[in-house]
C-alpha cells in the first residue's frame, strides 16, 4: 500500500502485534467463513467479536453469517502477515532489520550489526520504510544508550512494513552526462583538475538525504538548473564525498570540507530547513566563492 495514510498503518500494526486477531484474518484469507448466530461456543463468539471488529474497520464484509475479506482487507492481511525483510537471509543489511523491526529505539554504536548503518537506512527508506525521527537530525535522535553507557544516535523503524512510496533514481542518459561534463569543462569539482579518466556527474544532494524519488526531464533542463543539482567528480572525489555525506546523517553534524570549517550558510549541526546548503561537499564553487570574498574582505 504504497503511501499508507497513519491511521491505516496503526491498525496494519494492532492486527499484526495481535496473535488472535492475526490468525483470525490468516483464516478468513483462505476463503469465506460462516459462523452461526446460535453458537454459544466461546471460541465462536471470540470469533464473531473480531470478525465484527473487522467489517467495522473496513476489512471484511458480512453476508448473513459468513465473512469474507474485502479488497481492502487482502491487502491488510499482507502487510500483517509477511515477513517484510528486503534483504538476503544471513545478511548484516537482513540482522539490521530484524533488530530494527520490533519498532524500538536501537543504538547505531552497539546494537546495528552493519559498519555501514546509515546506508542500511538509506536502503529501507528507498524501500518505503519510515523512521521516527528527530527535527534538525534526520532519520533518528540522540539518546543514552544502557548498553554502551554513551550517547549515542539511535534509530527506530516506524512500522515494520513499508508504508511510503519507494524512493527511484531515475537513468541518466549518457547524452546528458556529456552535456554536463561539456558545462563543467570537465574539471572536477573539488580540486578543478581535469584527469583523463572520465568524470562522473554527482548529485549534489547526496542518495542518503532523498525524501522522494528523482523527476528530472532531462532533455529540457538548462543550464542553470544542472548547476543547481549536479557536479562532475573523480570516481575517488566521488566516493569520498559518500562517506562524509553518510557520516553527515549519522552523526548530525556536518563534515568541514577539506578540512576547512566553513559554511557559506547555516554551521556545523545539520539543520532540516537549511539541508546541504552551505557546505563545501555539496556545492564546492559556491563554497570557495563565498569563502574567498569573505577573506577580500
Amino acid at each position: 500500500m504504497p503511501g499508507m495514510d497513519e491511521e491505516t498503518a496503526d491498525l496494519v500494526l494492532s492486527i499484526r502485534d495481535d496473535e488472535r486477531r492475526r490468525a483470525v484474518l490468516s483464516h478468513l484469507a483462505d476463503g469465506p467463513k460462516t459462523v452461526r448466530s446460535e453458537s454459544e461456543r466461546s471460541a465462536n463468539a471470540d470469533a464473531k467479536a473480531v470478525l465484527s471488529s473487522f467489517v467495522d474497520d473496513g476489512i471484511a464484509e458480512r453476508d448473513g453469517d459468513t465473512y469474507s475479506l474485502t479488497d481492502f482487507g487482502e491487502r491488510v492481511h499482507e502487510y500483517a502477515t509477511r515477513d517484510w525483510n528486503p534483504s538476503n537471509e544471513g545478511t548484516k543489511r537482513a540482522a539490521t532489520f530484524e533488530t530494527l523491526a520490533d519498532c524500538e529505539w536501537h543504538c547505531s554504536a552497539c546494537e546495528l550489526p552493519s559498519s555501514q548503518p546509515a546506508k542500511d537506512i538509506q536502503m529501507l527508506r528507498k524501500e518505503g520504510f519510515e523512521f521516527v525521527q528527530n527535527t534538525g537530525q534526520g532519520q533518528g535522535d540522540y539518546r543514552h544508550c544502557e548498553i554502551c553507557e554513551d550517547t549515542t544516535f539511535h534509530r527506530k523503524l516506524k512500522y515494520p512494513f513499508p508504508t511510503q512510496k519507494s524512493i527511484t533514481r531515475q537513468d541518466m542518459p549518457d547524452s546528458f552526462k556529456r552535456r554536463v561534463r561539456d558545462l563543467y569543462d570537465h574539471r572536477d569539482a573539488f580540486d578543478g583538475s581535469s584527469p583523463s579518466t572520465t568524470l562522473e556527474v554527482d548529485h549534489r544532494v547526496p542518495e542518503v538525504r532523498w525524501e522522494e524519488s528523482e523527476s528530472f526531464d532531462y532533455d529540457s533542463m538548462s543550464d542553470a538548473e544542472i548547476r543547481e543539482h549536479f557536479q562532475i567528480l573523480t570516481r575517488t572525489h566521488n566516493l569520498l564525498k559518500s562517506r562524509k555525506c553518510e557520516a553527515c546523517v549519522e552523526s548530525g553534524k556536518r563534515p568541514p570540507f577539506m578540512e576547512i570549517e566553513y559554511y557559506y550558510e547555516g554551521g556545523t549541526e545539520y539543520d532540516e530547513d537549511v539541508g546541504c546548503v552551505g557546505c563545501g561537499w555539496y556545492n564546492p564553487h559556491e563554497w570557495r566563492a563565498s569563502l574567498e570574498s569573505e577573506l577580500d574582505g
